[in-house]
């Protein structure tokens, strides 16, 4: 059987988040068709636990965990010159295995999960081998997004790594054999701003339909109308759409229905999510949960108030696999063929974005049917066997 070598950000397991559910779903493919080797990074230490419960069949895992600490200390080391990103994830002890196996393996394809995984290819060249990397969405441009966003001097610091990483992506794309995007809009965008040419591909998220399914059933108990956002808590635009809908729409929803309650779930909210239980009434602010399940099959209503987003956010797709009823913003909505109005409402303004929430709370039948259609479309359309097709299509020609 051929090699294969799978290089990730941070370990894609357990599928929970985004970018480690979409590379958990295209590692276990890859482990399907050839020996796979992961190589990966921990996020924290709960991610030392995580590794001894990955359940795919890989030939070989090697990981490398470093203290928040240590990985900003190596970004102030590449600030003079050097991708921010890049500098993060990037560790030498982990560079030393990859060359290692490298020259024992001589595997057919590496698949890198994220733009800076590319950098220990670049340092350790594997002549022969096909080189795949997924970068979902256009990173750059996410940093670009931020320095419209943020004060002096997090503007400049923001804009030159979005200029710095830009600059390593059109590298990738002239090095590597095939890249990818979660979205059309995503794949457009590079070709725009960063380079085009014929290796790139859309390879669209999918969603666990048998995981994600309406008949899940919650241990925990009913405390009235429930509104639920899912999501990593320590990302900023998850921490800024949360701060927005909490701030702009909730105390109006509050009011027509006193009972409500907002969960805010996902690991390691900073102290202005942490607070604003304190601040207003009804909200729940859970921290680290092991299966976000549980506040789903609770939730009348899945909000998704992001202001930036790129690519196609999870959250959603997981809240309509559960037939959950979904009010989102246009910029959260983005990439998903979900019908506005039938199969998710979307709203931009705040006021209405909470006259939406409160109309379903309101009307729990016609939140049932707008349920009922989004699970039809992800089964229709989103599961993960049908979105994989395209990869399938380029690893056979290995």
């Amino acid at each position: 059987m051929k090699k294969a070598f799978f290089i990730a950000h941070r370990l894609p397991f357990p599928p929970n988040k985004g970018d480690k559910l979409r590379a958990y779903h295209i590692l276990r493919r890859l482990s399907q068709r050839f020996e796979t080797y992961l190589f990966c990074h921990l996020d924290d230490a709960r991610d030392l636990e995580e590794v001894s419960r990955l359940d795919l069949p890989l030939k070989g895992v090697f990981f490398r965990y470093r203290s928040a600490r240590h990985r900003k200390l190596a970004c102030l080391r590449a600030l003079p010159k050097g991708s921010l990103t890049v500098a993060y994830f990037y560790e030498r002890s982990l560079q030393k295995e990859y060359d290692r196996l490298l020259q024992e393996a001589s595997p057919s394809l590496i698949f890198c999960s994220c733009a800076p995984a590319a950098e220990y290819v670049f340092c350790g060249p594997a002549p022969g081998a096909r080189l795949f990397l997924d970068f979902m969405d256009v990173d750059s441009e996410k940093w670009a997004a931020f320095s419209q966003k943020t004060p002096w001097p997090y503007r400049l610091l923001y804009a030159l790594e979005a200029r710095r990483l830009r600059a390593y992506e059109r590298r990738i794309a002239r090095e590597f054999h095939r890249i990818f995007f979660v979205s059309a809009q995503e794949a457009a965008l590079f070709r725009e701003k960063v380079l085009s040419n014929e290796k790139i591909s859309v390879l669209e998220n999918g969603v666990d339909l048998e995981f994600f399914s309406p008949s899940y059933r919650s241990a925990l108990p009913k405390e009235g109308p429930s509104v639920v956002f899912t999501g990593a808590m320590d990302y900023w635009p998850n921490i800024e759409g949360v701060l927005w809908f909490a701030r702009n729409c909730w105390p109006r929803i509050k009011r027509a229905l006193p009972e409500a309650r907002f969960y805010v779930v996902g690991k390691d909210p900073p102290s202005e999510i942490r607070e604003l239980p304190q601040k207003e009434r009804g909200i729940v602010v859970t921290g680290f949960v092991r299966d976000a399940r549980d506040y789903l099959a609770l939730a009348d209503v899945a909000i998704a108030p992001l202001l930036v987003a790129r690519g196609v956010q999870n959250k959603v797709l997981e809240a309509a696999a559960m037939a959950r009823p979904v009010v989102a913003t246009p910029q959260a909505a983005e990439g998903l063929s979900l019908l506005p109005g039938e199969e998710i409402l979307v709203e931009e303004e705040p006021s209405l974005f909470a006259e939406k929430v409160i109309e379903l709370l309101r009307e729990p039948r016609r939140a049932r049917e707008i349920g009922k259609r989004a699970r039809q479309r992800m089964e229709k359309e989103y599961s993960w066997e049908k979105k994989l097709a395209v990869l399938d299509r380029f690893l056979a020609e290995i």
